[in-house]
């Protein structure tokens, strides 16, 4: 993917539909930042491998803060339907979710990559200005997927009940193992046929991909100023950015980024998701960096 389709410069913005209209989630994004060894964004983080010796790092979805917002978003986009079947683009939203959230830990992995290149022993692996440049690129990246320049990185397999359906999201680890392991999560949802719309983005065009980004981005209240507004940061330089999305191509090859690219890690991010299980009570001081630590 071409920097000019993710148009990363200092000061850009991914800006909403602004016809999209949705009640705010209850997630605290205020209790997220770097603490505690981890990227801790509240519904999912990033364990670095330069302050875990290597043994835990990875991306962790935190179930239970992710199935009960997402569980709340689909009510609220089921009531705000009235009884009319949902438009594409609130079916869409549903798919995309644990995307946008992969895509912003792996922008972590990227981050924590860029800066080993530049210097083997770092200051620091994280800046607060981080979360909005890796929301920034989660929202284009998703964005960009409509025109087929991005594989789906999380497929969800979807069973219809009537009244509700279990969406069961197979994490690329499990399908390296070949484990018969997946995650369910049931939601309210009584419309059905969510799995029509689940062709990999074909035949989806941009504004309804467009539309359900811009119901996330309303839902987690991303047009109030806080750190995860997407926006990348005027504090990064043009290099650095550009060795970032040099590392961000590699990065994004399925099982293949640690042979395209030298980092100081063997194993492929790919191949290091999970899932969190805890009910996680973290509050990280926002607005600070992280001073590196190398454990090795």
């Amino acid at each position: 993917m071409d920097n000019p389709t993710l148009n990363l410069k200092p000061g850009a913005e991914w800006v909403p539909e602004s016809n999209v209209d949705v009640a705010r989630s209850d997630v605290d994004f205020g209790t997220g930042g770097f603490c505690e060894g981890v990227a801790y964004d509240v519904l999912a983080y990033y364990v670095p491998y330069s302050t875990n010796s290597n043994k835990r790092w990875g991306i962790y979805f935190v179930r239970p803060n992710m199935e009960r917002d997402l569980s709340n978003l689909a009510r609220q986009l089921i009531n705000s339907g009235s009884n009319r079947t949902p438009s594409k683009g609130k079916y869409l939203v549903m798919l995309i979710y644990p995307q946008v959230l992969f895509l912003h830990e792996l922008c972590h992995h990227t981050l924590e990559n860029v800066r080993f290149s530049m210097d083997p022993m770092p200051s620091g692996i994280y800046e607060p200005s981080d979360e909005g440049l890796c929301n920034y690129v989660a929202f284009r990246l998703v964005e960009e997927s409509s025109e087929g320049s991005l594989v789906t990185v999380i497929r969800p397999f979807i069973i219809d009940h009537g009244d509700h359906i279990h969406i069961d999201w197979y994490l690329p680890m499990r399908w390296l193992v070949i484990e018969p392991v997946y995650h369910r999560f049931t939601l309210p949802w009584p419309y059905g046929k969510l799995g029509a719309i689940l062709m990999a983005f074909n035949g989806i065009g941009k504004p309804v991909v467009r539309e359900a980004l811009s119901i996330l981005y309303r839902w987690w209240g991303l047009d109030k100023p806080s750190l995860y507004k997407p926006v990348v940061s005027t504090n990064y330089g043009e290099d650095f950015l550009e060795a970032f999305i040099n590392q961000l191509r590699s990065d994004l090859v399925p099982f293949l980024d640690n042979v395209l690219s030298t980092k100081p890690v063997s194993n492929s991010i790919w191949a290091r998701i999970d899932v969190d299980d805890r009910e996680l009570k973290v509050k990280c001081p926002q607005g600070q960096g992280y001073k590196n630590k190398v454990t090795g």
